[in-house]
């Protein structure tokens, strides 16, 4: 690491202590120091500098890493402890039981720091609008991609807030339930902290999007190390928003939006399907993954390593196993041990020692065929929608039957049921399940609250109090 590059992550670490101090009043935070902000953007390097540390913030233990990803899983029924209570209360154990509280401290919620770094991030986005203009040594070009970066990041951090801590979008009629606290600019003292509705939230995220989209077209590469999967773009930006208008019933934008990226990434192939999620493989159709390094340990495989006693605290539920026919690769994913407390089956996407620092996969084509197979089922395009769900099936199993489904109800149920064998563990299912208006049943299962009937309270999780 050069002496320039130490510079930059110290004044990234300073402008990280200003802006997470104790979590507290993290929606009313101070501006950038003046004297940091004025060093730290007075060039393009320290401005990139500021977006790779978003990039770090979804690869954190407290978002994508954990507690973000596993959410959708535990609450969802994909997953069931194999660990005692006095490990697997600090692993989204309260999100298993729908125990969380706005009590503040992350002992009563198991979100809240999930909450205040998803804040966090917003925060530096916004100082990439803030401060853009001290940079004077980067071309239109250049800026336009820090812009449509932090735009991007913005959205896709507004889009997991209000996932987790608000009702789905179709929960009333016309989206005016309470959303989530939007965070446009940064601005010295108190700022408005008031919820707005869930669909001022999701328009707004779709504005940041449609902006970032014009802006990835007008730019030019800025990031040296990696892929080009493992950096933001116009293709992800586009699926991101091909997946927000899912959830907002909006079909006709999710076909619009997904067949041009589904050309483009094609499907990966039966045999490379195992190999994509080992280590740092980027799967031929990813559109977008988080980047690991070869660490040890720390990453999302560690939640579900069963190799020691301190892991392996995820086994699978019987719920998902049962769902795997023979000749599907995807039911070969799992492996079996025997613990103290039982025999269980551990989740392979992620899993390893030497390999847990694996990639983790955020935006793939093999999701997007599913979404416009479920857009076009709504839209009574059958058909279509037969030949996307059979495309993912066969691909998975290629002496599956091909379905002939006549009945939109029926096919419906059978894009929900492919898309949590083809997605589990990358964490979709309890939203599907909200968005969808489904009951939640999880028969493997623990909990105090197993189960509930739709609509319910506990399909938004308790906002914690950070105050």
């Amino acid at each position: 690491m050069t002496k320039a590059t130490y510079k930059y992550y110290f004044l990234v670490l300073m402008v990280v202590a200003i802006t997470t101090q104790s979590c507290k009043k993290f929606l009313e935070q101070p501006s950038y120091n003046n004297v940091v902000a004025t060093e730290l953007f007075k060039d393009f390097q320290g401005a990139r500098t500021v977006l790779v540390g978003c990039y770090d913030n979804f690869k954190d233990a407290n978002y994508y890493q954990r507690s973000f990803a596993l959410y959708p899983e535990v609450t969802g029924g994909n997953t069931k402890y194999s660990r005692g209570n006095s490990l697997t209360e600090s692993v989204q154990y309260l999100s298993y039981n729908f125990s969380n509280t706005p009590f503040s401290g992350s002992s009563q919620n198991d979100m809240s720091d999930f909450y205040a770094l998803a804040y966090n991030t917003i925060y530096s986005a916004n100082a990439i609008f803030q401060y853009i203009g001290l940079v004077t040594d980067a071309n239109q070009l250049q800026k336009n991609r820090l812009l449509a970066d932090a735009r991007t990041i913005r959205a896709m951090a507004h889009f997991d807030l209000v996932r987790v801590f608000a009702q789905p979008y179709s929960f009333t009629s016309d989206a005016s339930h309470e959303g989530v606290v939007i965070r446009k600019v940064n601005t010295t003292g108190s700022v408005d902290s008031t919820q707005v509705s869930v669909k001022e939230v999701y328009d707004f995220i779709l504005s940041d999007l449609d902006s970032a989209i014009v802006l990835y077209n007008n730019s030019t590469a800025i990031y040296a190390g990696g892929t080009y999967k493992s950096w933001l773009s116009a293709d992800a930006a586009s699926a991101l928003r091909a997946k927000v208008s899912l959830y907002k019933n909006d079909w006709a934008a999710v076909v619009s939006y997904t067949t041009p990226l589904i050309t483009k990434y094609p499907i990966m192939s039966n045999s490379a399907y195992s190999a994509a999620f080992y280590k740092q493989a980027f799967a031929s159709e990813s559109i977008f993954e988080l980047a690991q390094t070869n660490l040890a340990s720390g990453s999302i495989g560690d939640n579900y390593n069963n190799v020691s006693s301190t892991f392996g605290v995820h086994a699978t539920s019987n719920d998902l196993l049962n769902l795997f026919a023979t000749g599907d690769v995807r039911g070969t994913m799992f492996v079996t041990k025997t613990l103290s407390a039982g025999t269980f089956s551990f989740n392979k996407k992620y899993q390893g020692t030497a390999d847990s620092a694996n990639n983790i996969k955020v935006l793939r084509s093999s999701e997007l065929v599913l979404s416009r197979a479920e857009a076009n089922a709504q839209l009574g395009n059958l058909t279509t929608a037969l030949t996307d769900l059979n495309n993912i099936r066969r691909r998975a199993n290629p002496t599956a039957a091909i379905l002939n489904i006549s009945s939109k109800p029926e096919l419906l149920d059978s894009i929900f049921t492919e898309r949590r064998r083809e997605l589990c563990f990358e964490s979709n299912l309890f939203f599907d399940i909200g968005r969808q208006k489904r009951n939640l049943v999880r028969i493997d299962c623990t909990a105090t609250t197993a189960s509930f009937t739709y609509p319910n309270s506990n399909f938004a999780c308790p906002k914690p109090l950070l105050r």
